[in-house]
C-alpha cells in the first residue's frame, strides 16, 4: 500500500471512531490499527526524507563541481 492509500485508511479509521455507534471494542480495535499505519506513515517518510536528502547532497555536489570547472576556465 502507498502513503496516500494508507493516509486514506487512517481517515476511515478516524471517521470510524468518531462515529458515536461505534462500540468500545470497536474503537480498541480500531485505534489499534490506525496506530500501526501511523507506524508505517512514520516509516515511508523517514525514508523518503533520507533519500531526499541524498539527492540534494548530490545535486549540491554536481552544482559546486560545476561552478569550479566555470572558475577555471
Amino acid at each position: 500500500m502507498n502513503f496516500e492509500a494508507l493516509l486514506k485508511e487512517l481517515e476511515v479509521i478516524v471517521a470510524k471512531l468518531e462515529n458515536p455507534n461505534t462500540t468500545l471494542d470497536e474503537g480498541i480495535e480500531l485505534f489499534n490499527k490506525g496506530i500501526g499505519i501511523s507506524k508505517t506513515c512514520m516509516a515511508v517518510l523517514t525514508e523518503s526524507k533520507g533519500k531526499i536528502s541524498l539527492l540534494k547532497f548530490e545535486l549540491d555536489k554536481i552544482t559546486s563541481e560545476e561552478f569550479c570547472i566555470g572558475e577555471n576556465e
